[in-house]
């Protein structure tokens, strides 16, 4: 009996020790996987400048190297470097809400405008058949997206797209040749994205039906217009 209480116990205890480094690694896991907010510190000596903008979740750094003491807080409360003496140093969190901060030094005045944080939207590319289409992200310039074909025989084609407000673009590329075509999509001197595209006849035969169906369309509705004009309607 005491042999069974024995074992029993230590079936536990072992049960437990596994249970507790699973807990561990679970931890461990979590806190790889979750991204690391990265704020930026903005460097200062015995004062800030009198208008300074920066990101929800930056850094003050403050020093003081005069030769007496400085006390720079914010008019509300919010924040104070309290009484730095010479070479004293204040690091200052800026958690707080988008918006504009008042705050006084021992012989200055001025502004902090704190802004939300902008997270940074990478740029998107897809092609599907001859059609491309693609954002360029958050940082939209008012440039054109340069797309580069270089065709199964080395014939090199560029053109250039223009973007919409919000960064979107889109498309058409002549592939009437047989093979792999390469693409590449860049955007402000920087590829954005590069695809192999394999075009087959039957892939060109229906690229060049499309644009004939078109163009047959154009001739009958101009052929419509000019008898409108000498039969009317």
């Amino acid at each position: 009996m005491w042999k069974s209480l024995i074992l029993e116990s230590n079936q536990y205890q072992k049960k437990e020790s596994q249970l507790h480094k699973i807990i561990l690694l679970s931890f461990l896991i979590m806190s790889l996987s979750v991204p690391a907010a990265f704020a930026e510190q903005h460097d200062f000596t015995n004062t800030l400048p009198n208008y300074l903008e920066i990101e929800q979740n930056d850094v003050i750094f403050l020093k003081n190297l005069t030769n007496s003491t400085i006390n720079l807080r914010h008019t509300g409360g919010l924040f104070s470097s309290g009484e730095l003496y010479t070479n004293g140093t204040w690091t200052g969190n800026m958690p707080y809400e988008a918006g504009v901060y008042e705050w006084v030094n021992t012989n200055s005045t001025g502004i902090i405008v704190i802004k939300e944080k902008i997270e940074l939207q990478e740029p998107t590319v897809s092609i599907i058949g001859n059609q491309i289409t693609g954002n360029v992200g958050n940082e939209v310039k008012n440039i054109p997206v340069a797309i580069t074909t270089i065709s199964p025989t080395y014939q090199t084609e560029s053109i250039a797209v223009k973007t919409s407000d919000d960064g979107n673009f889109e498309t058409k590329l002549e592939l009437d040749e047989v093979g792999t075509h390469d693409i590449i999509i860049s955007y402000d001197g920087k590829s954005i994205g590069k695809f192999s595209q394999e075009v087959t006849e039957e892939g060109v035969r229906e690229y060049a039906g499309i644009d004939i169906l078109e163009l047959r369309l154009s001739i009958l509705e101009t052929l419509e217009n000019i008898l409108e004009i000498i039969f009317g309607k």
